[in-house]
């Protein structure tokens, strides 16, 4: 279904009106009201941080939800503002991370000491849950980097364009004509393999 979203260029996200209360009410201080927003964004922050930031994903998407925790207080907006927000601090922590990267070399020779196994039956179905997201990131992986950044925020961060537009640093045409070319090269990609596929 997400793919099927990702080809057609259909956003994958809840409508406006549903969360703008909710927004509301977390910028408020209500835990529960916070909570919710990020049960229902951050599955696409995360999708949208793997396509920017690969493996840092999921230690980008903890920075992005503590920068929006220390700021939601002076944040005055509803849902589509509030997801803009999101995704700019997203996309500020992922280019901080690259730069890092750049700085600073990875010591993957430590230790595995402390680390708990996990329950067989929570990889199982956390494996069963991800498979459709995994096959979109790695078919917008394929795209030129700009342009898979567009339909990850496009469709699965579910913004529109001048919002993308502004995260990106292009102007609003720039963003519909990559966004065009790579659905178009998405649309390929699918039918080739549907064509492997049935062959």
């Amino acid at each position: 279904m997400v793919l099927r979203r990702v080809r057609s260029g259909e956003p994958t996200g809840t409508p406006s009106s549903a969360l703008d209360e909710t927004v509301r009410a977390a910028t408020h201080g209500d835990e529960d009201a916070f909570t919710a927003l990020w049960r229902s964004l951050n599955p696409s922050l995360t999708r949208y941080l793997r396509i920017r930031a690969g493996d840092a994903a999921e230690d980008l998407a903890a920075d992005t939800w503590t920068a929006v925790i220390r700021g939601i207080g002076r944040f005055d907006g509803g849902e589509r503002a509030f997801r803009s927000w999101l995704f700019t601090i997203a996309r500020s922590k992922a280019v901080d991370e690259s730069r890092r990267q750049w700085r600073r070399p990875v010591d993957l020779t430590g230790g595995y000491d402390g680390i708990e196994r996990a329950d067989p039956v929570d990889v199982a179905q956390a494996a069963l849950d991800t498979v459709a997201a995994a096959e979109v990131i790695h078919l917008l992986r394929t795209l030129p980097a700009d342009q898979a950044e567009i339909v990850a925020l496009r469709v699965l961060a579910d913004l529109d364009v001048q919002s993308v537009a502004a995260i990106v640093g292009k102007s609003t045409g720039a963003v519909r004509v990559a966004h065009h070319r790579a659905l178009r090269r998405l649309a390929e990609l699918v039918d080739a393999a549907t064509m492997c596929v049935t062959a």
